[in-house]
């Protein structure tokens, strides 16, 4: 190999470091990747996406896991020994003590219940259970109407009471029972989303059961949460929305139907909704109920709330309260599908839902592949023009890449390439070695 070759090589070898460094300036030092974690909880499945990670010290899986696990502790009703559920089968009326937590959430489930005139009730977990939608969950029957007449004795959010200094609560009839499996998964949420905040995490993504927090972004790009139209057999997505962290009051979504957890007897369909002022299933048309807010453990309440009120109602309710929803009703008739309402920033959906129901994608996304393209391009073409260079200051015909199809042959016989100008073994071997570092270096995105 004589010098004019070697020095082709080395400047050759310098512009493809300079290539790569651009493109790596275009996109931070190093490429972003996306870690997820995912796992059982609370009789359901919560998904964490944590984009650009820093380096932990500890496993994030497991301080999520531990920190759902804490939640369970105190709010699962079908843990026999967490903070409810003992709290449940206590027949005193006298104050209870409990975790700053649970008596927290209970706090807020009150606030809701009050404002939505007990149609969002923690204490209705005995009929939850009578309908056979709760941890006693057995054969689907519908149940006696002497049997829910009882129950509702002994239901009401005004026979309970909470403090928080110090935390307890209290019956005001000993056979009470609380349910919050419609506030704990969004309250969970949250403090995970906390939780990853305070390891440095700042763009996350946390979603448990369906309802979701966020917190930063990908790239500029608001993480999407899509919205379902309520069809259990073809899960058709109506839109995706961008929660906007930036405007403090969209960062959670929470959603809650009747076209999930169901059962059918006779004909009749029975909603896993309670409203605990009759004791019964809900039975008007609203299918779903989707809600934003700054905090997940208030969408998830409105959510619940909202559902057992009704169309009509649901929407005075949220212009009342200034929150952020979509509403989607069935149409008297099966064939006319559904009808859309809305409140806040979720009503640019209802024209979509009415027209169409393809995801919407933002522009940004088109745009950010745009430019990638652009980079790797422009990267490209000035690796190549490299490589014209060393052709033509080494004064020799162009013999092929390592990666080319044809070779041409040396005076030996042996095929070399322009690159690592040596025999055709070597090629292969860098090859292989560069498929071998492009597998390494793949990137969750």
């Amino acid at each position: 190999m004589n010098s004019r070759r070697v020095g082709n090589l080395i400047a050759v070898a310098c512009l493809i470091v300079a290539c790569l460094s651009l493109t790596r300036s275009c996109y931070g030092q190093t490429p972003p990747r996306i870690l997820e974690v995912s796992g059982p909880t609370m009789g359901t499945m919560f998904t964490v996406k944590i984009f650009d990670p820093p380096d932990f010290k500890e496993d994030p899986a497991f301080l999520v896991d531990r920190l759902l696990r804490k939640v369970n502790d105190q709010m699962s009703t079908y843990l026999e020994n967490s903070e409810i559920s003992r709290f449940n089968r206590s027949d005193s009326t006298d104050w209870f003590p409990v975790s700053d937590e649970l008596a927290t959430v209970v706090m807020f489930s009150q606030l809701v219940a009050e404002k939505s005139d007990g149609a969002f009730d923690v204490t209705v977990g005995p009929l939850v259970n009578a309908w056979n939608f709760g941890p006693d969950r057995s054969e689907r029957t519908v149940p006696e109407g002497e049997l829910i007449a009882r129950l509702q004795e002994s239901v009401g959010f005004r026979n309970l009471s909470v403090r928080i200094d110090p935390p307890a609560l209290k019956k005001s009839v000993p056979n009470l029972g609380i349910d919050l499996s419609a506030v704990a998964k969004g309250y969970a949420v949250d403090k995970v989303v906390e939780l990853l905040n305070e390891l440095d995490a700042e763009d996350v993504f946390v979603e448990i059961g369906g309802e979701v927090s966020v917190s930063g972004n990908k790239a500029g790009q608001w993480w999407k949460v899509g919205i379902q139209m309520p069809d259990a057999v073809t899960d058709t997505a109506l839109i995706a929305h961008p929660l906007n962290v930036g405007g403090d009051s969209d960062r959670s979504m929470a959603t809650s139907g009747d076209y999930r957890n169901y059962f059918e007897v006779d004909g009749t369909r029975y909603s896993h909704t309670i409203d605990p002022r009759t004791g019964m299933p809900i039975e008007h048309p609203l299918a779903s109920v989707t809600v934003v807010s700054e905090f997940c453990m208030a969408a998830d309440a409105w959510a619940t709330a909202l559902n057992v009120l009704g169309p009509e109602r649901a929407l005075r309710v949220a212009k009342a309260e200034g929150l952020d929803v979509l509403l989607i009703a069935r149409e008297q008739s099966e064939a006319s599908g559904f009808q859309l309402t809305g409140n806040g920033s979720l009503t640019q959906y209802i024209a979509v839902g009415e027209e169409s129901a393809e995801v919407d994608v933002p522009e940004e996304q088109g745009n950010g592949r745009f430019t990638m393209f652009l980079v790797t391009a422009v990267a490209f073409a000035l690796l190549l023009f490299a490589m014209s260079v060393g052709v033509l200051f080494g004064q020799r015909s162009i013999s092929g890449s390592c990666g080319g199809v044809n070779g041409t042959k040396n005076e030996d016989g042996s095929v070399s390439c322009s690159l690592c100008s040596s025999p055709s073994d070597a090629c292969r071997d860098l090859r292989k070695r560069m498929n071998e570092n492009s597998e390494n270096e793949m990137v969750d995105v």
